[in-house]
């Protein structure tokens, strides 16, 4: 596969035997969600993760998905509405009265109207409000469908975004807790403009961490300031359920492929999400409809692929990601030519790196040979991703962090390489990757290679070809 596979963490897959399965079956990064479980739970999961990243000889990532500023309603009994009742919604953390949807925040009732749609649980409850009183903090609501209201689910007002203050001091010490774990990528929430990238990255640098940010597409904003979010960040993700509140539903799939673009144009991975195989958290197989929308994605040339509830909490997470694998293989094997051409020529080639991956890509595909990289930084690597390679592209590092953040990029296999430590040259990374290969069969007798790195520094970008032996 050369779109790459993430899971989310949950107690559908909270043991070895589980996470090993899915790294066998092509699992190449997991995320956890910060806003599920506690620390002690996290960290038997990096320790897994770890465990089994080793034991297999697999580079693999984690991402830290940080909270951010959402709103979630506050504890109450659950309760039954139907069309044409009405609740009150107040300020507070918990209410005894039925009919009440307690609400912690504010800035919710200075920001909301009469008129304003309220989407309760991802869309499941649908409210229109009827009237307001800012100086009591309460708002009086018709509810517009069938369902039952339940606590602690997230709360929005469509079309809206309610200007909170991007990280509480417990996101601080997330971003914290995560450089501390070692974490690849930490995953921001709700981003609305440039500066809310800029901050965290402040953030990270003042804690000596190293990660890089995924920019969450999920707001109004966000779409909006795409471009400047995009150039800032390291990698984006199209968040489309919180999307699918803000937006016209059938919007949705046109702003998933201008992200997508904007990703590729500025040569950041882009990651999709939700509802990829939402029908396998209950049962063992993927509806139709789910699997269209995966070749789609697919044919889009997303760089990742990312599985959330399925996984986390499914009844089936092995079976979703087998599926998941099985549309994705299906997929690519059926992608042409004219359109990977057509993708490549809507690429702008600025500068003889840019030229460089182009060449190194172009040359390997005619002649059928695999490439073979050896990498310091990453860059080479991931100007290759971005034009997407129909070969193999192995990657090797003797940087840890390096190795485990090109694994969310399309196409590349990289491998951390612990047997090269200190300072070695670009020479001798290469031809010990090339060995590493051999020794794991990834290469064969009689198979051309394209050999390649770039001392961007010195200005020299270096091809060999060479038939394996």
């Amino acid at each position: 596969m050369k779109t790459k596979i993430l899971v989310t963490l949950g107690p559908s897959i909270c043991d070895y035997d589980v996470i090993r399965k899915l790294v066998e079956e092509g699992v190449s990064g997991f995320r956890i969600n910060y806003t599920q479980s506690d620390r002690k739970t996290w960290d038997e999961w990096f320790k897994i993760i770890r465990e089994v990243s080793t034991s297999l000889d697999k580079t693999v990532s984690i991402i830290g998905d940080i909270p951010g500023p959402q709103i979630r309603i506050g504890d109450f009994e659950q309760y039954s509405v139907n069309p044409r009742d009405r609740v009150l919604l107040v300020y507070g953390d918990k209410t005894s009265d039925r009919n009440t949807i307690p609400v912690p925040i504010k800035k919710f009732f200075e920001t909301v109207e009469i008129g304003d749609i309220i989407l309760l649980d991802d869309g499941k409850v649908i409210l229109r409000v009827i009237d307001c009183d800012q100086s009591a903090n309460t708002v009086e609501a018709l509810v517009l469908n069938s369902a039952t209201i339940l606590p602690r689910k997230k709360i929005v007002i469509s079309g809206k975004d309610i200007e909170l203050p991007l990280l509480s001091n417990r996101d601080i010490e997330l971003i914290k807790y995560s450089i501390d774990r070692g974490v690849n990528y930490i995953a921001i929430s709700f981003v609305r403009r440039a500066e809310d990238i800029s901050s965290v990255r402040r953030i990270i640098d003042n804690y000596g961490g190293f990660q890089g940010i995924i920019a969450k597409i999920e707001t109004r904003s966000s779409v909006y300031e795409l471009d400047s979010i995009v150039r800032e960040s390291d990698a984006v993700l199209i968040a489309r359920g919180d999307l699918g509140l803000h937006f016209d539903l059938e919007k949705i799939p046109l702003i998933q492929r201008e992200i997508a673009k904007k990703s590729i144009e500025y040569s950041k991975p882009c990651i999709l999400a939700t509802q990829l195989l939402e029908s396998m958290i209950h049962y063992p197989r993927p509806s139709r409809s789910e699997v269209v929308d995966i070749m789609n994605a697919v044919n889009d040339m997303v760089d990742a692929l990312l599985l959330t509830s399925e996984t986390a909490i499914g009844k089936y997470p092995v079976e979703a990601v087998k599926w998941l694998k099985k549309i994705i293989e299906v997929s690519e094997n059926n992608i042409s030519y004219d359109s990977i051409n057509s993708f490549r020529n809507r690429i702008k080639y600025v500068d003889l790196r840019d030229k460089h991956a182009l060449g190194l890509l172009l040359l390997s595909e005619r002649i059928g040979a695999k490439i073979v990289i050896f990498t310091k930084t990453g860059f080479l690597p991931s100007h290759i991703s971005r034009i997407r390679p129909q070969v193999d592209v192995y990657v090797g590092s003797n940087n840890k962090i390096v190795a485990e953040k090109l694994t969310i990029y399309y196409g590349l296999k990289p491998f951390y390489l612990s047997n090269l430590e200190g300072e070695i040259d670009y020479d001798t990374g290469v031809a010990k990757l090339y060995e590493y290969l051999k020794k794991r069969n990834e290469l064969k007798y009689g198979e051309v290679v394209v050999e390649a790195y770039s001392r961007k520094e010195a200005g020299i970008y270096e091809i060999r070809i060479k038939q394996v032996v």
